[in-house]
């Protein structure tokens, strides 16, 4: 898998890949949701997150966005966050979602991305369980789909072993 970097920004950016405008559920502007594909971190706030969800051709979309606050040393593999992943992959695939984190161990939130009509389901988004949660309409231009997860790919087995997420011993 390869990264990008994602923000939610006031103004919108110089050099972003791509931006979309993103307004409340009220329609107040919120700011712009912008994507950089670039190996440097392009702003503060900026999270890793999968660059399959970026598509300068997208569709709108609502988007729930859970940020961690200031200074967060959650663990991935805290149950929370894994609870989160399970709850996830129970249920109906949304149209497109990634993790967002700022090293290897550390998860720093979620975007998860809703079609048209399927905006409803957000409010019940897992990882808003754990940090406070913004659903968000974002324009056209940003956002595309991502292929549903099919299972774990970080849990760990060991002393800092990676699951063997492609196959499984017999």
């Amino acid at each position: 898998m390869s990264w990008c970097w994602w923000a939610l920004v006031e103004d919108r950016p110089c050099g972003a890949t791509a931006t979309a405008r993103a307004t409340d559920g009220d329609g107040a502007p919120a700011g712009w949701l912008a994507a950089w594909g670039q190996p440097n971190k392009p702003v503060p706030a900026a999270r890793r997150g999968d660059d399959r969800l970026l598509d300068p051709d997208g569709a709108p979309g609502w988007v729930s966005l859970v940020l961690a606050p200031e200074r967060n040393e959650l663990l991935f593999d805290d149950v929370a966050v894994q609870q989160a992943r399970r709850d996830v992959l129970a249920r109906p695939p949304m149209r497109g979602l990634t993790t967002l984190l700022r090293d290897a161990s550390h998860f720093e939130g979620a975007l998860t991305v809703a079609a048209d009509g399927d905006e409803a389901r957000l409010r019940d988004d897992p990882f808003a369980r754990i940090f406070a949660q913004r659903v968000l309409r974002i324009e056209g231009g940003l956002l595309g789909t991502t292929p549903a997860p099919a299972g774990p790919t970080i849990e760990r087995y060991g002393s800092a072993q990676p699951w063997p997420w492609d196959r499984f011993e017999a």
